[in-house]
């Protein structure tokens, strides 16, 4: 994709990857369990301190970001519990959840990625955000997450020939997205490029299956992305896991993907 602004931007990297324990140290593992999107702070390229996210009973997340602003993802009044999921209806899309799992939302500014022979640099998109949308297990080892841009640009990065280059779109969700993929600061392999049927419109999305070296210290974990460029959006839903539980890596999963409708305007 190309999130996210500066300072902003480390957010969703924060949000989505440190633990609720704490900074990352440069001579400590930043995390001991596999995932969190609780906001905390990292001690480079940003000298930012720890906050800790207040979660309210059933209602909703309230965060406070390390960079003073606060926000809160409240459940929509059409969510229902069925069985042990819980059904999420947004204005672009649906679906169907763990109903154990929290929700955490926010909007950032879009990056962009440039791909040349000289390297691969980033760059604000032009007056376009990104509405970014987590949706996490308890023990923090699994999320779904869900990154819409309300735009008719081409907005996916390339590579020097052109083609997209799909470990820049899942590195700017799951990695830094200060930096391009396969940097020092954060790693992913794409084992996997098919065409996927989407729920809801007549075109086809691109399936994605990668695998996330651990080169910034971040647990290692295997996902599958579903990108997708509509009539008016684009859009990224990503489904990660660290645990090597085949419930969470293939049920779970499945059923997520499965449950996935789109607006038809999207």
């Amino acid at each position: 994709m190309m999130p996210l602004r500066g300072t902003a931007l480390m957010a969703v990297t924060v949000i989505v990857l440190l633990a609720i324990s704490g900074c990352s140290q440069p001579d400590k593992t930043v995390l001991q369990t596999p995932l969190d999107i609780t906001p905390g702070s990292t001690a480079s390229p940003l000298q930012v301190s720890c906050q800790t996210a207040v979660i309210p009973a059933a209602t909703g997340i309230t965060t406070v970001t390390p960079y003073g602003q606060s926000y809160t993802a409240s459940f929509p009044p059409d969510q229902t519990v069925t069985g042990n999921y819980q059904h999420y209806a947004g204005t672009d899309y649906s679906l169907d959840y763990p109903a154990t799992w929290g929700i955490n939302v926010t909007t950032l500014p879009l990056r962009e990625y440039h791909h040349n022979s000289d390297g691969c640099t980033v760059t604000l998109a032009y007056e376009l955000d990104q509405e970014l949308r987590f949706f996490y297990s308890g023990d923090n080892t699994t999320i779904f997450s869900s990154s819409v841009v309300d735009t008719q640009r081409d907005i996916w990065p390339r590579d020097q020939d052109l083609h997209v280059d799909y470990a820049d779109i899942v590195n700017s969700i799951l990695g830094d997205p200060d930096y391009c993929a396969n940097t020092p600061m954060g790693a992913f392999t794409i084992s996997d490029v098919t065409d996927v049927p989407l729920t809801g419109v007549y075109y086809k999305g691109i399936r994605v299956d990668f695998g996330k070296i651990n080169a910034t210290g971040f647990t290692d974990g295997t996902g599958t992305a579903y990108i997708v460029t509509g009539v008016n959006r684009r859009g990224v839903f990503i489904f990660y896991t660290s645990s090597q539980d085949p419930v969470l890596r293939y049920t779970t999963s499945g059923y997520m993907f499965n449950s996935l409708r789109l607006d038809p305007g999207f």
